[in-house]
């Protein structure tokens, strides 16, 4: 069993997720690649993968988003996982949605105003069937330097510190708990 997890990740948040995925999947027996969906790794040389992606103002970094609609048909006809990596405890968006719907917290809500990172997240859903996508919360250094237009502007907004905790809130136990879901789900798939 061959394993791809591709990630798209703006200040290694998500990286570090990806990675431990892959430490935890090689630890259950499966071999992994793990790369940035920018590298374009070939979906077909495996036989599952993982997507994932950091998430900033609601949307998927648009290289993910990309990389799975390029590969889409490949995906489809393969296990497929996806995460998310960036919604924030306390954030605004968490305190503007229902915290039992982890997907509204991080992509915002499925309809009205809002809902565009999210619809965009559901129609790749749609095309590739997912056995899952989970949601973990990400890490945010005030000090790291903005890596584009969108994050420069929040931080330029005078309530950015009530928007956007700092720290790391990545809950590694939890990551490792879902890697080990997925790796279960893995041993019960026939290879391709």
């Amino acid at each position: 069993m061959k394993v791809l997890i591709a990630y798209a990740s703006r200040h290694g948040g998500t990286r570090g997720i990806a990675e431990h995925i892959g430490t935890v999947l090689a630890g259950e027996g499966i071999a992994c690649t793990v790369a940035r969906v920018e590298d374009d790794p070939d979906p077909t040389l495996a036989d599952a993968c993982l997507l994932g992606s950091a998430v900033y103002l609601g949307s998927w970094l648009n290289e993910a988003l990309d990389f799975g609609w390029r590969h889409a048909a490949s995906l489809a006809g393969r296990p497929v996982w996806m995460f998310s990596s960036g919604p924030l405890p306390g954030s605004a968006a968490e305190k503007a949605t229902d915290a039992d719907d982890p997907l509204a917290i991080a992509l915002g809500p499925a309809e009205g105003p809002g809902s565009g990172g999210r619809q965009k997240v559901a129609e790749l859903t749609a095309a590739i069937h997912p056995r899952d996508h989970r949601i973990f919360f990400g890490a945010y250094d005030p000090k790291a330097s903005p890596k584009s237009i969108a994050e420069r502007f929040v931080r330029l907004l005078p309530v950015s510190g009530g928007i956007l905790p700092a720290g790391d809130f990545r809950d590694w136990p939890a990551i490792e708990a879902w890697a080990r879901e997925v790796a279960h789900g893995l041993v019960r798939e026939p290879a391709l």
